[in-house]
């Protein structure tokens, strides 16, 4: 499995937690459920590395939602995550993980995959909303 893919199975994870609305449910005491929910999906669907990796990542989410969202709302000047297509929201948070708790990714790679996550799962624009709002959080986070 390539890391792309991996990519795209985590923001699927996301994306049922919170379809399933297990990361509103996060700010009350059911916070270790939906870490659980988090660690199963992860583990039967990612392979090894990808698996801890992924778990690592997706409690780094969980653990600073209110703060990702609070960004993506700064970034965003036309919507906000209330309002966003969920398959957006949920290509934010992970690119939003990724920016701010994975060195090893350079965040122009983790943009583009973003860009095509966007392209691939959610509307026509979207590719170009999501590009808009995480250029506007790198240079934010680069001052």
């Amino acid at each position: 499995m390539t890391r792309n893919e991996a990519r795209e199975i985590m923001m699927q994870i996301l994306f049922e937690l919170d379809a399933s609305k297990a990361i509103e449910n996060d700010k009350t005491p059911g916070r270790a459920q939906v870490k659980e929910k988090a660690a199963e999906l992860t583990s039967e669907r990612l392979p090894g590395a990808h698996a801890e990796r992924g778990e690592t990542l997706i409690y780094a989410i969980l653990d600073n939602i209110d703060k990702a969202d609070s960004e993506i709302n700064s970034c965003s000047t036309k919507w906000k995550t209330g309002r966003m297509p969920k398959v957006d929201l949920a290509i934010m948070r992970l690119a939003y993980g990724e920016i701010m708790y994975c060195d090893d990714i350079p965040e122009a790679v983790t943009i583009s995959e973003a860009v095509n996550l966007a392209k691939k799962f959610s509307t026509d624009n979207s590719g170009r909303f999501v590009h808009g709002v995480l250029g506007a959080l790198t240079r934010k986070k680069d001052r």
